[in-house]
């Protein structure tokens, strides 16, 4: 993708891996036997870009979408990496997936107003600044609610109210 050439990582695959894993691991009963191997996921998250994700920014970090292109913020990725650390920290009982899930947040309650146009969701900033189509606009609402739903943090809150109002409100033509 792009210019990325492998290896590569992406905090949105592992974190959603993690999630999904340790719901897997629970649900089978076999935490003893998944928890000590999948817990080698969370390395990418502590390791900077491109060798990992972490993208130090303000009051915390920020997880890459891309680990060669660091300073590409993608927010729909970055919200879903940390509800995969949430919920990977919560099911495996993982000190350090809650504090890189903590570190991360920090950074996603400064990011998150920065995407709202007040109209409409940006898909990204950085070295690449762009609008969300209607299914990315959709997925970082859905995505955010995930988070919402698990925080109650109103900045997370407040965007899936925005955001959803964006989509039936008749956009103005200049």
């Amino acid at each position: 993708y792009r210019a990325g050439k492998a290896p590569w990582v992406s905090s949105l695959a592992q974190g959603t891996a993690l999630q999904a894993l340790s719901r897997a691991a629970t649900r089978l009963r076999r935490q003893d036997q998944v928890f000590p191997v999948t817990s080698r996921g969370l390395n990418i998250f502590e390791r900077a870009a491109p060798e990992g994700v972490r993208v130090p920014a303000g009051a915390g970090v920020h997880y890459a979408q891309y680990s060669f292109e660091p300073g590409l913020r993608i927010l729909n990725g970055f919200i879903q990496s940390l509800v995969g650390l949430y919920d990977y920290g919560r099911n495996a009982g993982d000190e350090r997936a809650k504090a890189l899930y903590a570190t991360g947040e920090a950074r996603a309650r400064q990011e998150v107003p920065t995407y709202d146009t007040g109209a409409w969701s940006l898909y990204s900033r950085g070295t690449v600044t762009r609008e969300s189509d209607l299914g990315y606009h959709a997925l970082l609402r859905d995505f955010l609610k995930s988070l919402c739903t698990r925080t109650q943090e109103p900045t997370y809150c407040g965007a899936v109210e925005s955001f959803t109002e964006d989509l039936t409100t008749a956009p103005v033509v200049r």
